[in-house]
């Protein structure tokens, strides 16, 4: 068996890995934006009941609003990165084209730069434009 070949397979049960990762993270993030739009109706309702002096308007709506919103971005990027996967590129850093580290993805399945370039695209982006 080649080099090669030997390679490929261990592309093919990363590549795999990765896969059931990022659909497992996006079934949780359905699951959780789900739930939380089903408490912020029950909330709704509650502030519409008799005697509830307007509950459903306090400030723990808002973050409900808050959260859902930023877990409807994370599956936007969870999305994204599935399209990527299907057409090869993911895994793959955008900025050096080297593989991101495994872990990286584990932690963060939607990145789309390896650690140090993407330290490097935040530092250029918080610097002013001269």
């Amino acid at each position: 068996m080649t080099v090669r070949r030997v390679k490929g397979r261990e592309s093919e049960a990363r590549n795999a890995q990765l896969l059931v990762l990022l659909t497992d993270r996006r079934q949780e993030l359905l699951s959780q934006i789900r739930r939380s739009l089903a408490e912020r109706q029950e909330e709704f309702q509650s502030r519409d009941a008799p005697g509830s002096h307007g509950w459903g308007a306090a400030p723990e709506g808002s973050l409900t609003l808050a959260v859902v919103q930023q877990q409807e971005q994370q599956l936007a990027q969870i999305d994204a990165a599935i399209g990527r996967h299907k057409v090869g590129t993911y895994g793959r850093c955008v900025s050096c084209n080297e593989e991101i580290a495994l872990a990286r993805l584990r932690a963060l399945p939607f990145a789309q730069r390896c650690a140090e370039c993407q330290e490097e695209w935040e530092e250029q982006k918080e610097r002013p434009a001269s």
